[in-house]
């Protein structure tokens, strides 16, 4: 059965943010970042445990998507067997949460 996939405020925002970044430079690489990023959550829909454990955060682990010369990282937990809360999304080249 799939999980849930639920995101926070901060999440979204940072999507939307990164999203608007690249935009302005290039709209088409805008898309296919936003893909990618959509990709790895529907990744952790099927396999939540996909990330890797985020060290002295219980339960937090980081979805790593390769997108051109960095990454994307996807910070989630998953609270239930069924439920993935989208935490926080970022580029590798920003700083760390």
């Amino acid at each position: 059965m799939p999980c849930e996939i639920v995101w926070l405020p901060s999440a979204s925002r940072d999507v939307f943010r990164l999203r608007n970044f690249i935009k302005s430079e290039n709209p088409r690489s805008a898309q296919r970042a936003a893909k990618r990023i959509m990709e790895g959550v529907n990744l952790l829909q099927e396999s939540p445990e996909a990330g890797v454990p985020v060290e002295d955060l219980v339960d937090y682990r980081d979805l790593i998507l390769a997108f051109g010369a960095g990454e994307y990282v996807i910070r989630y937990r998953q609270e239930k067997l069924n439920r993935v809360v989208i935490v926080r999304v970022r580029h590798s080249k920003e700083e760390a949460y």
